[in-house]
């Protein structure tokens, strides 16, 4: 058998059989069939393969698959554009949970400016959470959400938030797309949903309006049924049982 010969270069490392490899080798026998082309070829390279850099980082780029030879591989390409494209990818990935983590902030500030600290607020202070954040919101969709995120009458806080980030980035659209085709399909449920909204800040006779956060009460409730806040008008009873009692000495 002939011996191998122990002056030639080691075999290239292979980019494998991925279809960015492939892409790559097909995209370099375009430019040059040879197998090799000059490092100075590189930006024509590129362009086979749909990518374009200029100034600095084309030179970055150059000098991740220039090996000092002056000449560029085909496998050496191939190699390059499959790491060019992973690195594409995670790149993606770092942009989209740095956005998510951005609007999640901005929820969460704004949630706390209208909770003023609490860890949840009365549905009815659904739009104020909204024009804290900028935006507009259709009463119509308003509803439909509000079904979903305060089935109880209140919005908690990091519900708001997880909801809010989906919607401002469009990952819920098909969410709301599907609740509303239900509501279309069923008049009842939106016309129960819209009832229960009204209900929230509807005057009663002789009701009476939190002074926190908007909703109407019954005449007798000593405290807000969604915030808990007391009664302004309700009888102060341990003031009225320290004035009934004399204090010691004191004359009556």
């Amino acid at each position: 058998a002939p011996r191998a010969d122990p002056d030639a270069p080691p075999p290239e490392p292979s980019a494998g059989d991925s279809a960015e490899a492939a892409k790559a080798r097909s995209a370099f026998d375009e430019v040059d069939s040879s197998g090799v082309v000059p490092v100075d070829r590189f930006e024509d390279l590129l362009d086979s393969v749909g990518e374009g850099f200029h100034g600095d980082e084309l030179e970055a780029q150059r000098a991740k698959v220039d090996d000092g030879s002056g000449r560029i591989t085909r496998e050496a390409f191939a190699r390059y554009y499959v790491a060019l494209c992973a690195n594409v990818g995670e790149d993606d990935s770092d942009d989209d949970a740095e956005e998510r983590e951005e609007e999640s902030q901005s929820a969460r500030e704004a949630f706390d400016t209208v909770a003023d600290g609490a860890t949840s607020v009365p549905s009815s202070k659904f739009q104020a959470l909204m024009e804290a954040l900028g935006t507009t919101y259709c009463e119509e969709e308003h509803r439909r959400t509000l079904r979903k995120l305060a089935p109880g009458g209140t919005v908690a806080r990091d519900a708001f938030v997880e909801w809010y980030v989906d919607w401002v980035l469009g990952d819920g659209d098909s969410d709301d797309d599907a609740t509303a085709t239900d509501d279309d399909d069923d008049p009842a449920a939106e016309s129960k949903a819209a009832a229960t909204w009204a209900s929230l800040t509807a005057a009663k006779e002789g009701s009476w309006k939190c002074e926190v956060c908007d909703v109407r009460n019954d005449k007798d409730a000593s405290k807000c049924a969604a915030c808990e806040t007391p009664n302004p008008a309700a009888p102060q009873k341990a003031a009225a049982s320290g004035n009934a009692v004399s204090a010691p000495g004191s004359v009556g």
